[in-house]
């Protein structure tokens, strides 16, 4: 029996450990190592808090010192690990307390499994939601300013050949660079041209 327990946490297809209560690795299984891509000895020379990240070890040493005061006996969280190629992988992470027969506290078994793939799929998904919210706002800002403009233009003077945008009055040629960088992104010549000679007939006062 002893033997099967030990090939079953070797060969686990999720990450095994057992830490000590200081947080120092005692033994891992090759899962874990290949999650973290450091070898057995590296990690066994190492301690947890080594390779978490650094906006998740407050989280996890709260939880760790809720078990070692008994509130708890065990905990799962989400966090991250740092691979030894320099980036993150993220992990469920769950703990338990073992005990020996007369109850002593002895160390902690730590299982860990990768869940970087749903956690970029869930970062893509809020990016994504991100951006369809930034372009409805934009969109909604230009028909506010497309509304404003269409409120505000209320006289035309084809003699002086200025048009009066609210209160201000602007040369005809200046309004027109204006609308179509606004409104148009580019009112071209012929438009510009058919507009003027509108204004320029001699039945407008």
């Amino acid at each position: 029996m002893p033997k099967l327990f030990e090939n079953a946490f070797h060969y686990a297809a999720i990450g095994m450990a057992l830490v000590d209560l200081d947080g120092r690795f005692l033994r891992v299984n090759r899962s874990l190592c290949q999650l973290v891509g450091y070898s057995e000895a590296e990690l066994l020379a190492t301690h947890f808090q080594e390779i978490t990240h650094p906006d998740d070890i407050d989280s996890d040493l709260a939880h760790v010192g809720q078990m070692l005061r008994g509130e708890i006996e065990s905990y799962q969280m989400e966090k991250r690990y740092r691979h030894k190629d320099g980036n993150f992988v993220w992990v469920l992470l769950s703990v338990s307390l073992a005990r020996d027969e007369a109850e002593n506290r002895r160390c902690f078994i730590s299982q860990i499994e990768d869940i970087t793939m749903r956690k970029t799929a869930e970062a893509r998904i809020i990016a994504d939601a991100l951006e369809k919210q930034r372009l409805y706002d934009e969109l909604r800002r230009a028909t506010a300013e497309i509304r404003s403009l269409q409120e505000g233009l209320v006289t035309v003077c084809a003699w002086t050949k200025q048009v009066r945008d609210g209160k201000n009055w602007e040369p005809l040629e200046t309004f027109l660079r204006r609308l179509g960088l606004k409104v148009s992104h580019g009112m071209s010549d012929e438009a510009a041209g058919q507009m003027l000679n509108e204004l320029n007939r001699p039945d407008q006062s």
